[in-house]
């Protein structure tokens, strides 16, 4: 990834921090370049914190897609 693409991450990750008080960043984002699509992932924080912001945001994004486990009866 080119410096000024790392910089203007840098700089989106440390204002989520600094001016909102962010404990846990991801930052998601696709490229598409001569019919090719490339994604990049950029975290900041405690891991476990990082994987539940990605599982939340996948739920909100196909909230009604994805169909909910239904609870087994224990008889």
């Amino acid at each position: 990834m080119r410096s000024d693409q790392e910089r203007t991450i840098q700089q989106i990750q440390t204002r989520l921090i600094e001016e909102v008080g962010a404990d846990a960043v991801v930052i998601l984002f696709s490229k598409t370049k001569r019919n090719s699509t490339t994604t990049h992932i950029h975290t900041w924080g405690n891991v476990l914190a990082c994987r539940g912001l990605a599982e939340e945001g996948y739920g909100h994004l196909c909230e009604g897609e994805v169909p909910e486990e239904e609870e087994e009866d224990d008889e």
